[in-house]
């Protein structure tokens, strides 16, 4: 493989572990859609492993996560006995799926978290000193403040997983940012 290829492919693969690691996922798991993802056809666990340096074990059970968050799937290849692996090319679905799964549930789980301290302060009132009082005013005002916060990003992810899904990457591409 010519040396500017290889440098692409090396640094957009170190760069999609990278993001992974940001957004709380493995570095293996980032790498590993990062090789399906720039590879033309798919690739079997073996090959995975070697292309990565890693465990094929390693990359078995990273792969299930893949697959779980819809990220790649599995391709039957005729005559094959080994499992082979193709990463999902629309990147709106990935984002979808990651943002429909893990994120909306973290942010209703604060929410809940968020009504369940309300719902406290407000019968612990009458037990409380004044002092206990005044900080709790304040713990209210804090707890509201981030109530909205998350009622803002639940609104803001309903809205992105309810857009249509046949969203159109390439009118993204055209906004410039500045």
């Amino acid at each position: 493989m010519h040396e500017s290829l290889e440098a692409v492919n090396e640094s957009t693969v170190a760069g999609l572990g990278r993001l992974a690691r940001f957004f709380g996922f493995s570095d293996v798991m980032g790498r590993l859609y990062g090789v399906l993802m720039l590879h033309p056809g798919p690739l079997s666990l073996d090959e995975l492993a070697e292309t990565l340096e890693i465990s094929k074990g390693s990359v078995s059970m990273n792969m299930r996560s893949l697959e779980r968050w819809g990220m790649a799937k599995e391709v039957w290849m005729r005559g094959e006995r080994k499992k082979y692996y193709a990463a999902e090319a629309d990147l709106w679905r990935v984002v979808r799926n990651v943002l429909s799964g893990r994120e909306m549930r973290e942010v209703q789980v604060a929410i809940q978290v968020l009504n369940d301290s309300l719902a406290k302060l407000k019968a612990a009132d009458a037990e409380l000193s004044d002092e206990e009082r005044a900080l709790a005013a304040y713990y209210l005002e804090r707890i509201t403040e981030l109530q909205s916060l998350f009622q803002f990003a639940r609104l803001g992810l309903e809205t992105i997983l309810g857009a249509n899904a046949e969203f159109d990457l390439d009118e993204i591409r055209k906004i410039e940012l500045g």
